[in-house]
């Protein structure tokens, strides 16, 4: 089983972003180098780091590890049409990367993206990309911890799925006071509820003027 940890950006009022179509990116101005070097430390210590379809398309994110030495996870993108620019920075900068695309996916765009430097194409479920699918692909390849970074529509798919093993989240000191802008957790569908789950707090600190609170599953759960 491969263990997945969310690690999130969420403000006061519970935002993942300054507002709607916004970059997550622009939270990172609210914390120093401390807490940065930190982050790029939670990378550094897992094999793979996933975010959505959505987020890349918003944020053209690296996911690399930057401010601590240590070595780049592989990036690993759920795009169930394969719908992600084929200009993003993780489709054309040589490093590792693996798309995961339903097998509904056209096979021009699976084409597409196979022929960019160092990416393998995948395809796992029918409709859209199946996640428990995915973590065996995963698994075969030698994948055993995995940070994950959203979106909230990726987050909510693996709490739904309950692949998540730890909860970390950077709490911005910050008030968006933006209605639209998206939540921790957002459905794919809009109507999927998840079940109610206990999570113990493991850890809590600050730093860089940010708190940092981390959960693990609660010792009693069924």
């Amino acid at each position: 089983m491969i263990e997945i940890t969310t690690l999130s950006e969420l403000t006061i009022d519970g935002k993942l972003s300054l507002g709607p179509g916004a970059s997550s990116k622009d939270l990172f101005a609210f914390y120093g180098d401390e807490l940065r070097t930190w982050f790029h430390q939670q990378r550094a210590l897992h094999s793979a780091i996933m975010v959505g379809a959505g987020t890349v398309r918003s944020d053209d994110p690296e996911l690399t590890v930057r401010y601590f030495q240590g070595p780049n996870p592989l990036r690993v993108v759920p795009a169930s049409m394969g719908d992600i620019p084929l200009t993003s920075r993780l489709l054309n900068d040589g490093g590792a990367t693996l798309v995961a695309v339903c097998r509904q996916a056209p096979d021009a765009v699976v084409a597409a993206l196979a022929a960019k430097p160092n990416v393998q194409v995948v395809r796992c479920g029918d409709g859209r990309v199946d996640l428990a699918e995915l973590m065996a692909v995963l698994y075969g390849l030698g994948i055993r911890s995995m940070i994950a970074e959203g979106g909230s529509r990726l987050l909510h798919s693996l709490f739904e799925a309950k692949l998540v093993s730890r909860i970390i989240i950077k709490h911005i000191p910050i008030i968006t006071g933006a209605l639209e802008a998206p939540t921790y957790l957002r459905p794919v569908n809009g109507t999927s509820a998840l079940s109610l789950s206990r999570w113990s707090l493991a850890d809590m600190f600050v730093k860089s003027g940010v708190g940092v609170s981390i959960y693990t599953p609660f010792a009693n759960a069924a």
